[in-house]
């Protein structure tokens, strides 16, 4: 015959079983393995797509006329009127590096403890852009504005430097330059604190797109259109959720039915299957015994 342990008064095995079934149980680890395996398919494909050089600097020529012909200011202007305040370029330089995975990281982990309803939608997003980008990385490669004349690359010149000096050394893909995933990553943060506060203060978040959008031209890492095309992504990314989200209605996948199911639905089946745990069916034995003798 089976025990239950008890503590103070407390059903320990059905406080187990009850954080297990949380979102700080199961759910949480999924959550950690699904962006674990994320990552390592991210990093793996970066390094199946920092081969063609040739074509690479051909693209890059080819956004330098396309640039031109929109009439957007040049990169190597901006560029050079900072390069006259070395204590911007560096603080940028830092931007760049510092704020890139952990605001992703932290912005995740913020909505999955805090707002969790938010969070899939989020994550979902930020998945879909990464590997939308990825894909473009893969068809077009780009050479960074560094890698051009009359530039200059400010995180080897006044550090830190990330990158190694033969472009294809090293693990990051550095012919992958449209679209900007700094950018990206930091409007769908903007986005996200947006959604989710209700202060009028939270406007001020779209300083980090600004200055993020300042420091990848600054360093030289990333054209004008790099970003317009993150932001095009971004925007294509929301009205594909829409669309699915009016398809979807009120109804849930369903892992053991491999099908869309009413949220009603589910909730029966989770109403359901928590009657007929072990810990209500040893309760309801000690009931059942009690009412015989």
């Amino acid at each position: 015959m089976g025990t239950t342990v008890q503590s103070g008064g407390r059903d320990v095995t059905g406080s187990i079983a009850s954080w297990w079934r949380s979102r700080y149980g199961f759910r949480l680890l999924l959550e950690i393995g699904i962006c674990a395996g994320l990552l390592v398919i991210y990093r793996s494909i970066r390094l199946f797509t920092r081969g063609d050089l040739r074509a690479a600097f051909d693209n890059a020529r080819g956004v330098i006329s396309f640039e031109t012909w929109l009439g957007l200011p040049f990169e190597d202007n901006l560029q050079q009127f900072l390069l006259d305040h070395p204590t911007i370029i560096k603080l940028l330089n830092q931007y760049y590096v510092v704020f890139h995975f952990p605001a992703a990281i932290g912005l995740l982990l913020w909505l999955y403890w805090r707002h969790h309803g938010h969070y899939s939608f989020v994550r979902n997003l930020m998945a879909f852009v990464t590997f939308s980008a990825l894909v473009i990385h893969l068809i077009f490669p780009l050479a960074p504005p560094r890698m051009m004349a009359g530039f200059v690359d400010t995180m080897a010149t006044f550090g830190p430097s990330i990158y190694p000096a033969n472009a294809l050394d090293g693990a990051a893909n550095q012919i992958a330059a449209m679209p900007s995933l700094h950018f990206g990553w930091a409007m769908i943060e903007a986005i996200a604190v947006i959604m989710v506060l209700k202060s009028p203060w939270r406007y001020l978040i779209l300083i980090h797109p600004a200055l993020m959008t300042l420091a990848i031209i600054a360093t030289a890492n990333h054209w004008w259109i790099d970003a317009a095309v993150a932001g095009i992504l971004i925007m294509a990314a929301i009205g594909v959720y829409r669309v699915v989200q009016a398809w979807v209605g009120d109804r849930r996948w369903s892992w053991t039915k491999l099908r869309f199911q009413t949220a009603a639905g589910l909730d029966q089946l989770e109403a359901h299957a928590n009657a007929a745990s072990p810990t209500t069916t040893a309760s309801q034995r000690d009931a059942d015994s009690s009412t015989t003798s």
